[in-house]
């Protein structure tokens, strides 16, 4: 049994690697090149490496110690010790490579490793790759390395679905913009209240205002001649969600007239409210 001081420091190390991950979040490489780089501190080990599922085999996506020299290897998942502990889904300790017919032992012989533990990387609740960590000695791990490993496998796992979901939101808010940028039809999204949140140049130009940022200092209402026609625009939104080609009659920043074709959908936003996300064109 692990002495308390032993259990202790090994909890502090854990700790101290979930701090530095939350400062990469953004990358998904970095969350698991920080994993490989500190497994071994808290393991005592050679090295360590991130292998991830991509079809029926294995890839080294991150690795540190020897084992940093083979980034990409592949091993089959069905003849690798990592493959058994993503089938299963639990640690798996190996004490000598050469008396366990799960290990890939030619991978093991490239790297040179005699002991190794794997424990499996989740994303929900499926297994999508392992941490493991290896050495170059026999009989080199026990139970509270075991624990300390998978410990790590969950924090790197947790880490990792919230790098690929900032890394989805980054990707959606790019197209978003491009949208608003690129589209020659005027874009719009505003609160229900009456603030415009964001637009494009084209609709500044069709309202007649010097720039985007001139239109966003402005509220809707401003856009309308009477405030009675906002009103009955999100009336017939709310009953419908989502009207094509409607005909509104807007107000240009000098007091004229506009005939738009608005589309328009209420979207959902944080905090429950429902926002307007629509593109107008002039009727001509």
């Amino acid at each position: 049994m692990p002495s308390s001081m032993e259990l202790a420091a090994r909890l502090s190390g854990v700790v101290s690697a979930q701090q530095e991950m939350l400062s990469v979040l953004n990358d998904p490489q970095q969350v698991m090149q920080l994993a490989v780089n500190r497994t071994p501190d808290v393991t005592n080990s050679a090295g360590a490496v991130v292998e991830l599922a991509e079809g029926d085999q294995l890839v080294y996506r991150a690795a540190s110690g020897p084992a940093a020299r083979h980034i990409g290897l592949r091993i089959p998942i069905d003849d690798s010790i990592s493959g058994s502990s993503i089938i299963e889904q639990r640690p798996i300790r190996c004490d000598d490579v050469d008396l366990d017919p799960r290990v890939n032992s030619a991978a093991a012989r490239m790297i040179g490793i005699r002991s190794l533990i794997v424990a499996p990387l989740m994303h929900g609740e499926k297994a999508v790759g392992v941490l493991k960590t290896f050495s170059h000695k026999t009989n080199t791990f026990d139970d509270l390395d075991t624990y300390t490993l998978q410990l790590l496998a969950g924090m790197t796992s947790a880490a990792l679905m919230e790098a690929h979901e900032i890394r989805a939101r980054q990707a959606s808010e790019e197209r978003y913009r491009m949208l608003f940028e690129r589209n020659v039809a005027g874009v719009f999204r505003t609160t229900l209240d009456g603030r415009i949140l964001d637009c494009n140049d084209a609709l500044a130009a069709y309202l007649g205002y010097a720039s985007r940022e001139d239109l966003l200092k402005r509220e809707v209402w401003d856009l309308y001649h009477q405030r009675t026609d906002r009103e009955k625009f999100l009336e017939d939104l709310k009953n419908d969600r989502a009207p094509t080609n409607r005909r509104l009659q807007l107000k240009r920043k000098d007091g004229s007239s506009i005939m738009g074709l608005v589309t328009a959908s209420l979207i959902p936003a944080d905090g429950g409210e429902s926002q307007v996300l629509g593109t107008m064109v002039e009727d001509s």
